[in-house]
Order: structure tokens, then C-alpha cells, then sequence
């Protein structure tokens, strides 16, 4: 290990923050190096001072400021696009609803027979599909069935 290495290994030595074997080549180096002894132990004393110092405090002006931007932030703007679409999509569909209005009338709404009894009876059109009944023709043929049947 060269000198010029020593301070970032041995920052990241006391820190715990070494692979095993360069902290194992750091221990060896230690051993055998006064200067790097001497080095590690004057790290150590100012990591050990630094952790004394009291936490710096923000000043009041920068707490105001910060709490004033926040502010801003949450006061939401009427011309900003999320607010801005949303709004003229509104207006506009209100607009053609105004202008249409009673003008002409929708056609009365023409239900097949047919479909509406299938989809009055859903459940039944499931079950015969499953069973593998393709018709109408093939449920009468069951419920004649069940008029052949002998009761004992």
C-alpha cells in the first residue's frame, strides 16, 4: 500500500467499510508503520470530535423561506393544465348539450323479442351451452323427458 492511499483506506477502515481483504492488508500495514499508526489514531480523535459538535441550526430566515415556498406549492392555480382540460372539457361538452337541446328527438329504442328473453335468461343460456344443447328445440326435448320418467 503507498502513502498516497492511506487516509482514504483508513477513512473507509474506521468506518467499517473495507472488503475483508484490504482491511486485512490495512491491519499488516498498520502494524508495520508507525506513521500510519499515528495517522489512524489522529483520524479517529477528529471523527471523535466531530461527533461532539452540536448540529448546525438552520437560521429563521431560511426556515421561512422554505416553509413559504412550501406554501406556494399547495395553493393550486386555476390556469395550470390538470385544472385548465378538465374544465374546458366540461364547458364544452355543457355547450353542445345547450345548443342540441330540443331540437330534435332520439328515436324510441327498438328491442328484439328474441334478444331481450335470452338476456332475460342468461343463466339458462349458460347452462344449456354448457351442456352442449345448441337450441331452443333441444330444452323442449328434456322437459319431455322428464315426462317419461316412471315414478316408482
Amino acid at each position: 500500500m503507498n502513502e498516497k492511499n492511506w487516509q482514504s483506506e483508513l477513512t473507509a477502515y474506521i468506518d467499517g467499510e473495507l472488503p475483508e481483504a484490504e482491511r486485512k492488508a490495512l491491519e499488516a500495514a498498520l502494524a508495520a508503520d508507525p506513521k500510519l499508526q499515528a495517522l489512524e489514531k489522529k483520524l479517529r480523535q477528529t471523527i471523535a470530535l466531530v461527533k461532539t459538535l452540536p448540529a448546525p441550526e438552520p437560521s429563521r430566515a431560511l426556515k421561512q423561506s422554505v416553509l413559504a415556498h412550501l406554501d406556494e406549492e399547495k395553493r393550486p392555480s386555476w390556469f395550470s393544465w390538470p385544472t385548465l382540460v378538465p374544465a374546458m372539457t366540461l364547458a364544452a361538452a355543457v355547450l353542445v348539450l345547450v345548443l342540441r337541446g330540443g331540437r330534435e328527438e332520439l328515436p324510441p329504442l327498438v328491442v328484439d323479442e328474441e334478444v331481450l328473453v335470452i338476456s332475460q335468461n342468461m343463466e339458462v343460456v349458460e347452462d344449456l351451452d354448457l351442456v352442449g344443447l345448441a337450441s331452443a328445440e333441444d330444452l323442449e326435448v328434456v322437459e319431455q323427458l322428464k315426462d317419461l320418467e316412471v315414478t316408482p
